[in-house]
């Protein structure tokens, strides 16, 4: 996106700059690079403490030609008593009044003085940059440095590693557990991000996860839009309510409502839809590796559309669209119920990880431990442009937080990833109710009365079922042999196994007859065979012609099954009865989560064909009855 320099954003800039001690030359607000010369002074500006921007000295240090989409790149030094500490990234640097660009780098373990600034004009532009890039001097620089490198160093020469000066990510109201999946989840996904003492996505960034930063909002004072100026702390916003996810940086530019800031890109996504808010600095943290700035972010008052290399840019009082979701926790031990609600951005890649973190946080805090347990789970998934879907069922694991949220995490990506359509969620609603009481049950026998039956038949088995730590219930269930003769493979599991070998995730040959999938046609047609999935606590027959069965699935799945079926392999489309098509499956309830298999082969056999007699005819195509010749 490229923003023209207009009278009114003259004036503005005037205002802005005036107001922080500078003069403005009206008609060019912007320090053209050609003019830049190392030894050259000027002001940076940002917040140390509270909301108050404060200026800094910088001496321009040496310009940079870059090999890859960004062009130039400056090297500074901050001579006063300042150094670069991470949500400095869009710290605005101006000469003679006027604006260089945005401090967007930093050095790792190295002299926190230097940085590096992303000029204006590489901003405005917003262009996106992936791979790594070489800067070379072409005036001033370093004795005994050939310049910097954005990424891996060229194999010749002395080049100066510079790494973006990372976003701090304040994470609020999660727990340890809910809190890690979530950092490593947005690091996965190429977040400027890292923690102290965990893995980094790119080594030696700032620590990320400050729980300092978790003081109470209305305990500090932070701007609102009205306020923020050049080098004003910068809050992007992915969650807020009862959980909040921010990250920190800088206002670098702003025109009238228009803004751009950070210096480099947060997960360069490109075009995008996070929330931003202002903030208040807690306190600039010194680190050997890399100094940090502690804040408290404030609500959403605008948005943000762009996130590319040079760095962010959106909107003020524009909010974003938002995704509410409410979740209610039952412990069945002690009563304790806790209800958490919040929202989260608009983006497909992003919101499954962020709800299931909000989620998954909440059964941990309401159940207060980490163990077995059984779990009844409900959710609905609302739309403005599909249907509800609402789906209950049962979930056990040793690990009951997490497996209760099995299939919430699958609905989620089956709506996000769909080929169809760009859903528009809207609210998502989550009751669960946990158990610490094991109520699993495994399929130990299945006995028939006989092995060979009529077409059509109706018969009761019987269907030992053996819970966890407990005497075996014997459990009658009457089912409808095929119409078809023949010889069938008659399957008895627990919903968690079908006749799929498949684990989620794995590379292993797909061991199912496609012709028994067919494809979706729509978002709906799919979510409407999702929900009338049998559940986990239904014994589930089936009958399968034994011709033509391979190998592997007449053995049967192992003994300890899939973890988890995928939208692929799941029983997908149906004859509008809730029977896929081509399957023929019943189901019955039990008060127990259901594992477990037995196959056993039966026989539907036709009936002996009759002999039909004609009766005998006369001449002229009459029927002799009996009783008269006529």
């Amino acid at each position: 996106m490229k923003i023209g320099i207009g009278p009114k954003k003259v004036l503005l800039i005037t205002l802005l700059l005036g107001f922080l001690g500078t003069q403005v030359m009206a008609e060019d607000p912007f320090f053209p690079l050609s003019e830049l010369k190392p030894g050259m002074k000027g002001q940076g500006f940002t917040v140390f403490s509270g909301t108050k921007v404060e200026a800094f000295p910088v001496e321009i240090v040496g310009l940079m030609e870059g090999s890859g989409t960004l062009s130039r790149l400056v090297l500074i030094k901050m001579t006063g008593d300042q150094i670069v500490a991470a949500g400095m990234s869009g710290s605005p640097v101006f000469i003679d009044g006027k604006l260089v660009g945005a401090i967007g780098y930093g050095f790792q373990n190295a002299d926190h003085r230097y940085a590096v600034v992303t000029p204006i004009a590489e901003m405005l532009t917003l262009w996106t940059r992936k791979e790594d890039e070489t800067f070379t001097f072409t005036e001033g620089g370093l004795p005994g440095y050939t310049g910097v490198a954005l990424g891996d160093a060229p194999p010749e020469g002395a080049w100066l590693r510079a790494r973006p000066v990372a976003t701090p990510l304040f994470l609020s109201g999660y727990g340890s557990r809910a809190g890690e999946y979530l950092l490593t989840a947005l690091q996965r996904e190429g977040a400027f991000i890292s923690s102290q003492g965990r893995g980094m996505a790119y080594p030696g960034l700032i620590p990320a996860l400050q729980p300092l930063a978790l003081a109470a909002p209305e305990a500090v004072a932070v701007p609102d839009q009205s306020a923020l100026q050049p080098g004003s702390a910068l809050a992007l916003t992915l969650v807020e309510g009862d959980y909040k996810v921010s990250a920190l940086g800088t206002l670098t530019w702003r025109e009238q409502n228009k803004f751009l800031g950070f210096g480099h890109s947060f997960m360069n996504k490109g075009w995008v839809e996070y929330g931003v808010g202002g903030a208040s600095i807690i306190g600039v943290i010194d680190s050997r590796d890399f100094p940090f700035k502690l804040a408290v972010a404030s609500p959403c008052f605008g948005r943000i559309s762009q996130d590319r290399g040079a760095g962010i840019a959106g909107e003020l009082g524009i909010l974003p669209r938002m995704i509410q979701v409410e979740t209610e926790v039952t412990d069945e031990a002690t009563g304790l119920v806790r209800n958490y609600a919040f929202t989260v951005v608009d983006d497909e890649n992003l919101l499954p990880v962020l709800m299931i973190a909000g989620v998954l946080d909440t059964i941990d805090r309401t159940i207060d431990r980490i163990g077995p347990g059984t779990a009844q789970v409900y959710f609905e998934l609302n739309g403005a442009n599909f249907p509800s879907f609402q789906r209950e069922n049962l979930f056990y694991g040793q690990d009951i937080a997490a497996a209760a949220l099995l299939e919430f995490s699958e609905m989620l990506r089956v709506v996000t990833e769909n080929e169809f359509i760009k859903p528009e969620l809207t609210v998502v609603k989550l009751r669960v109710k946990v158990s610490p009481e094991q109520r699993r049950a495994k399929i130990n026998k299945v006995d028939l009365p006989k092995k060979e039956f009529a077409p059509g038949e109706k018969v009761t088995l019987t269907v030992d079922l053996l819970p966890f730590r407990g005497k075996t219930v014997q459990t009658p269930l009457e089912v409808t042999l095929p119409d078809i003769p023949g010889k069938w493979l008659l399957m008895i599991y627990g919903n968690q196994y079908g006749f799929t070998g498949e684990e989620q995730g794995s590379n292993d040959e797909e061991l199912y007859l496609p012709e028994l999938y067919p494809a979706y046609n729509s978002l709906e047609e799919k979510l409407a065979d999702y929900q009338r999935r049998p559940q986990n606590n239904e014994l589930v027959v089936e009958f399968l012609p034994v011709e033509g069965i391979p190998e592997a699935i007449e053995a049967g799945p192992g003994p300890e099954g899939p973890a988890e079926e995928t939208a692929e392999t799941d029983r997908e489309g149906t004859d509008g009865t809730g029977r896929p098509d081509g399957r023929n499956y019943q189901t019955i309830p039990t008060s127990y989560f259901v594992t477990g298999e037995e196959q056993i082969v039966v026989e539907v056999v036709a009936p002996p064909a009759t002999e039909t007699i004609e009766p005998p005819r006369i001449e002229g195509g009459g029927v002799m009855n009996g009783l008269s010749g006529e």
